[in-house]
């Protein structure tokens, strides 16, 4: 019993204490819940990178004296300049200015995991390989409007991450070129971005050291509503007939402004095939189409909306608009409710019906997207 009690209050003291690290953790970060919509990386000199992460394109307006951030934030750190003084320690830098113009700072130091060293001219000396990271983050007050669907309530935020050989090399960019960078993007951002080639990154033409994940910078699911094609391959059974079929259509997908929540509308053509003998006793195919109506709701994982639901309610009503044979009755319709989802396969219940549900036929169906 005793062996019991101290495993919980160890077990509980552990769970108390990493949950105090994560909301300490988050308090150097931007939000959960608000969506950062473009990304975009600089390349520098020596090696050195800039990334810009901004909550909505026309937050580039809040960072017009980005000189002046970059020197307020040198001037804030040092009185740290002596924890920065080991040469071979990788360093983290936090700095945080919330809404009312306050700041925060955090400073991590990170041992080597090994040994590493440079000869040169005979002598033997360290090397650190791990660059310096700092990470400005900071509210935008009064912000311009958005130019996209956002958030009418979050605040919005940029990130600037700057990667460097050494940290004190920061102060050699407040010369104007992290303002040039910036000015450049806002001004050429919907000129041409061409496919980094070997890899699925793009470049501004203008200024090839400016890239994105995707053109302009968008990250993957920030575009909130889209028009999606789609195709599967289905399985279904009829009565004592098995039934294959495709479906093709569109499904259109449409997000809540925070991007936790979508709707999904769709219509597709779903020719059916049966396989039987006609009365000449020869193999024939009767081909059975049906227009159907589909509609989804429900949560979105990470903030993507082309993500699959985290939860959903579905939904699917088809109706027979082209019958061939005697198989399927005229003015069938099929109802389905409700998948069950591993990957891009899904089952679906569905009842075949006729004359207001007085000619039922309850079946499974089984899809396969592509």
């Amino acid at each position: 019993m005793k062996k019991t009690i101290c495993f919980l209050m160890l077990l509980t003291s552990v769970t108390t204490e990493l949950c105090a690290q994560n909301k300490s953790d988050r308090a150097f970060e931007v939000p959960e819940n608000v969506v950062i919509n473009r990304r975009f990386w600089v390349n520098l000199d020596k090696g050195n990178k800039m990334q810009i992460e901004l909550t909505d394109i026309t937050d580039l307006e809040a960072l017009t004296n980005v000189d002046g951030l970059l020197a307020e934030f040198i001037k804030d750190i040092a009185p740290l300049k002596d924890s920065l003084a080991d040469p071979l320690t990788s360093k983290r830098i936090d700095y945080f200015t919330d809404a009312q113009g306050r700041k925060k700072i955090r400073l991590q130091q990170f041992q080597p995991k090994g040994a590493s060293f440079l000869i040169n001219k005979g002598e033997l000396s360290s090397l650190r390989t791990e660059q310096d990271t700092i990470h400005l983050i900071g509210v935008i007050a009064n912000p311009p409007k958005a130019q996209q669907k956002i958030s009418l309530t979050n605040d919005r935020y940029y990130h600037l991450t700057f990667y460097l050989n050494d940290i004190n090399e920061l102060s050699n960019y407040i010369n104007g070129i992290v303002k040039e960078k910036l000015t450049t993007i806002k001004n050429e951002e919907n000129t041409k971005w061409p496919l980094i080639l070997g890899g699925s990154d793009h470049y501004l033409k203008k200024d090839k050291s400016i890239s994105g994940g995707a053109r302009r910078g968008f990250v993957p699911g920030s575009h909130g509503d889209f028009l999606e094609l789609n195709f599967m391959v289905n399985v279904q059974n009829y009565k004592n007939y098995f039934v294959p079929s495709f479906s093709l259509g569109a499904k259109l997908s449409l997000t809540n402004r925070d991007r936790t929540f979508k709707w999904e509308p769709g219509l597709f053509w779903e020719p059916h095939f049966l396989f039987a003998n006609d009365p000449q006793n020869k193999l024939h195919t009767y081909r059975n189409d049906f227009l159907t109506f589909t509609y989804g709701q429900g949560g979105i994982p990470d903030h993507d909306p082309r993500k699959a639901f985290s939860f959903s309610a579905v939904l699917s009503l088809g109706y027979l608009i082209h019958r061939e044979g005697e198989y399927f009755d005229k003015q069938t319709f099929r109802l389905g409710a409700g998948k069950f989802g591993v990957r891009k396969t899904t089952i679906e219940p569905s009842l075949y019906f006729n004359n207001f549900f007085r000619g039922v036929t309850p079946g499974i169906r089984i899809s396969q997207y592509f």
